[in-house]
């Protein structure tokens, strides 16, 4: 792997989990930036980085080739565009951006900078998925022509309350999303939406997605948070999936329960775990050693947005929208 010197934006949950996962790989992360300054200091610590309270005194104290962006969607769209204006390539958590407007405007800054734009979708590196995504491609089902993903979670504990005004579909929707588009091999065409707020909080708490692709093939797409009364426990079952194709299917969980039905007969198995960060970030710096386009690039980030777009609009309208006319804007 190349010396390439990486900065963090953002040293929550996320910014810790990116820094501990980088220095595991063996990179350098040599400055990191949050408003509260005791936790930058904190992931600091963990490298020996300098350590900044706004992403302009890092941009301006230290030489860095690769942002990274850890910080909440609503801040997203100008850590990557002041990253890029500077020359560094970007790294950005899910979603891409709070809006599709500020997810072309990233995308094009990249681009007309001649900087690689990685989005954090991670669940394409989890074992279960990739092992789907690899049976789909290498044409066991036939051709896929139906996604069913459900995502339901515990609503967010009381530290991570701001997850909870951003609404489902930024936080984990937006993986589900990913995952359908990825998984089907296709862009979606239009999106009919229902969106719930029945916990009182300022974003949506769950979302009811019915995504339509070329070929006609057809995503049901639904999770949020379940409820107050939700367990207060993570599981790693918090995915389910089946994708049906032309002449089977494969579905599974998140925690590794894999089933294949082909030609050959039903085949079930347990997949070992991976390290999905480990194994997005480990790519990302790759792809940069290559000199090579993202894995998960610029363009997932702006599909993935254009379906969130849509999914709202049809939930203020009550009628299907096309996404053709919304990523040409």
């Amino acid at each position: 792997m190349s010396a390439i010197r990486i900065g963090i934006v953002g040293c929550g949950m996320i910014g810790r989990k990116f820094a501990e996962t980088l220095l595991a790989l063996g990179a350098s992360v040599v400055a990191v930036c949050d408003p509260v300054v005791g936790r930058a200091r904190a992931v600091a610590e963990l490298s020996d980085a300098a350590s900044y309270a706004d992403l302009t005194a890092l941009l301006d104290g230290v030489a860095i080739d690769l942002l990274c962006v850890c910080s909440p969607p609503a801040f997203h769209h100008e850590a990557v565009m002041a990253a890029v204006a500077r020359g560094c390539h970007v790294f950005c958590e899910k979603p891409l951006a709070w809006n599709l407007q500020q997810a072309r405007e990233m995308r094009r800054a990249a681009d007309y900078a001649g900087k690689r734009l990685g989005v954090g979708f991670k669940m394409r590196f989890e074992a279960v998925f990739a092992e789907a995504k690899a049976l789909i491609d290498a044409g066991e089902i036939g051709a896929p022509m139906y996604a069913i993903l459900s995502y339901f979670q515990q609503v967010p504990p009381p530290e991570r309350a701001w997850y909870r005004d951003v609404g489902v579909l930024r936080d984990n929707i937006a993986h589900a999303i990913d995952m359908s588009n990825w998984l089907l091999n296709r862009e979606p065409l239009t999106v009919r939406a229902r969106l719930d707020h029945r916990l009182g909080y300022a974003g949506e708490d769950k979302a009811f997605l019915q995504v339509a692709y070329a070929d006609g093939a057809l995503a049901s797409i639904h999770g949020g948070w379940a409820s107050e009364s939700y367990p207060p426990v993570a599981t790693s079952d918090d995915i389910l999936f089946q994708i049906v194709g032309k002449a089977g299917y494969v579905a599974g969980a998140r925690s590794g329960h894999l089933v294949a039905a082909t030609a050959r007969g039903i085949d079930r198995r347990r997949v070992a775990p991976v390290d999905g960060f480990a194994a997005e970030l480990g790519a990302f710096l790759e792809s940069l050693d290559r000199g090579e386009a993202p894995p998960v690039d610029g363009r997932a980030g702006l599909l993935a947005q254009a379906v969130m777009e849509a999914a709202y609009q049809s939930q203020r309208t009550g009628a299907t929208v096309e996404i053709a006319p919304l990523l040409s804007l």
